[in-house]
């Protein structure tokens, strides 16, 4: 049913008295992608408190919200200090995270499973948190100025499977060297059944890795995302429920261990819709 306002104010005083309705209308609005509508949005007869369950029974998925654009326009702008600006559209996001996808999958990734990011900002991370939450799996990480106990510290709590990481990189002009702080962080996380290492430069491949264990270059690792005939297959969306997690992120640790926080789905697709 229509419904009209005279200024914000009436706008806001409907939308918090009529949450149901107003949440439904958001969703139609931003174009969320679902396999299956809710089919409720909130029981209102539950408290807050409580934390009662949004858009009951919807299926969906994450990165299939972020990847509904596969044009040629820009999606990713990559810069840094030791490398040239460069431009990615959104159909070659698309094809890059086709190929993650297959490469996680061959590998075993599955849904609940944690990928865990140890990286500067890069595409490549883009590329494996739309593999990683296209599938079901959860993409967690930590800032790769962190030292390796402050590293362990937050990954030792959710025991990932797959960790990404790079050989280096330049931070205010200051060369990083990632590798002895990956070594250290493998060595007390048996957890992880495989270490990808971005090459940052075009002879970090000559780089002796044989000491990490379980470890490959990324590009490498990619080719099992290839099939026979040289093809890469579509994506499958895993579909899950609104409150599926996505992303852990953590707490500063300031006051003891850090704390993991779990961002679900359907809240992270509504979040990235609104901007």
């Amino acid at each position: 049913m229509e419904k009209k306002f005279n200024n914000y104010s009436e706008f806001h005083k409907w939308s918090i008295e009529n949450l149901a309705e107003f949440w439904s209308e958001f969703w139609d609005f931003v174009g969320v992608i679902s396999s299956k509508k809710f089919d409720q949005v909130i029981d209102l007869s539950v408290p807050m408190a409580d934390a009662p369950e949004w858009f009951r029974g919807s299926r969906l998925n994450f990165a299939e919200n972020l990847l509904k654009y596969r044009d040629n326009r820009v999606a990713l702008i990559i810069a840094g200090e030791d490398k040239e600006a460069k431009e990615i559209t959104f159909a070659e996001m698309y094809k890059e995270a086709c190929l993650y996808t297959a490469a996680f999958r061959k590998f075993g990734i599955k849904k609940g499973d944690i990928v865990a990011c140890y990286t500067s900002n890069r595409e490549e991370p883009m590329f494996a948190m739309h593999a990683t939450t296209s599938i079901g799996a959860i993409w967690t990480g930590a800032l790769p100025l962190l030292g390796a106990q402050a590293v362990l510290n937050r990954l030792k709590q959710v025991n990932p499977k797959i960790l990404l990481t790079v050989d280096r990189f330049s931070n205010n002009r200051q060369e990083i060297d990632m590798l002895p702080k990956v070594k250290e962080i493998v060595d007390n996380l048996p957890s992880v059944e495989k270490v990808l290492i971005i090459p940052s430069k075009t002879d970090s491949k000559l780089r002796d890795i044989s000491n990490i264990r379980n470890s490959c270059f990324l590009d490498d690792f990619l080719r099992l995302g290839v099939n026979e005939t040289g093809s890469v297959p579509e994506i499958e969306f895993e579909q899950v429920s609104f409150s599926h997690p996505v992303f852990i992120n953590f707490t500063s640790g300031t006051t003891g261990l850090p704390k993991a926080m779990i961002h679900g789905c359907g809240v992270s697709i509504i979040e990235n819709a609104s901007h």
